[in-house]
C-alpha cells in the first residue's frame, strides 16, 4: 500500500530554476542498479515536463508520483512522500508518458539506443535544476538510520528528445530492517535456569 504525505516548502517555485547543464547528452552506460534491504520510501522532487507522466514500480503499486495531473492521479508536489514498506532486492522503477505512449524503466535500453533513468547518489550530479527549499533537510531525515542507501533518479521522456534527465525527478531511500537486540544478561540467565529447571525435572522423572 502506498501512503502519501504532502509537505509545504515555501520555496518549492525554485523547482523551475535551472542549475544549469550544457553537457546534456544521452546514457550510453546502464544506470546503478537501486538495490533495496528493508523500508523504501521515495521523495518526489519535480519535473520540467509538458508531457503527462507517472513513475510505478516493476511488479509492484503503478502511479506513485504524477509529474502533471491526469486520469486518476493528481500532479504530485515537490516533498511528496510515499512509503512502499518492506522490499529486497533490485528495484526497477518505470515511467510511463501517457502523452506519446513511452514506457522507460532504470534498468533497460530504450528502442533509440540510450537509457532513459539516471541514477546517481548525489543530487547535483544530475546536473538538472536546482533541489527545492527544505528537500534536502526532508531526504537527510528520513535517511538518518544505519545503513539507510540515498539514491536520486532523473527520467527522460521522449525517444529523441534534449536527454537532460529532468522529466521526472525523484529520490529512493532503503533504510535496512534493524537486527533483533541481542538478550540483556538478565534476560540470558533466566533462559539458563529454566534450561536447567528441565534437565533436572527429566533426571526426576527418568
Amino acid at each position: 500500500m502506498v501512503k502519501n504525505r504532502f509537505l509545504s516548502f515555501a520555496a518549492a517555485a525554485a523547482i523551475i530554476a535551472f542549475a544549469g547543464s550544457a553537457t546534456a547528452a544521452p546514457i550510453t552506460t546502464a544506470p546503478e542498479t537501486i538495490v533495496a534491504n528493508g523500508n523504501v520510501k521515495l521523495v518526489y522532487i519535480g519535473a520540467l515536463a509538458g508531457d503527462k507522466s507517472y513513475l510505478s514500480l516493476a511488479g509492484g503499486p503503478s502511479k506513485i508520483f504524477c509529474n502533471n495531473a491526469m486520469s486518476g492521479c493528481a500532479a504530485s508536489t515537490a516533498g511528496q512522500v510515499a512509503d512502499l514498506g518492506t522490499l529486497s532486492g533490485p528495484l526497477v522503477f518505470t515511467m510511463k508518458d501517457t502523452s506519446v505512449i513511452n514506457l522507460f524503466d532504470t534498468a533497460n535500453l530504450a528502442s533509440d539506443g540510450f537509457y532513459h533513468a539516471n541514477v546517481v547518489s548525489n543530487y547535483a550530479d544530475l546536473g538538472i535544476f536546482a533541489e527545492p527549499a527544505g528537500l534536502d533537510a526532508l531526504i537527510s531525515s528520513l535517511s538518518s538510520g544505519p545503513g539507510a542507501l540515498v539514491r536520486y533518479v532523473g527520467f527522460e521522456d521522449r525517444l529523441h528528445g534534449d536527454y537532460d534527465y529532468n522529466d521526472f525527478v525523484f529520490a529512493v531511500i532503503s533504510t535496512p530492517l534493524q537486527n533483533n537486540p541481542v538478550p540483556e544478561p538478565a534476560t540470558l540467565g533466566l533462559l539458563g535456569a529454566g534450561l536447567l529447571g528441565l534437565r533436572l525435572h527429566r533426571r526426576r522423572r527418568a
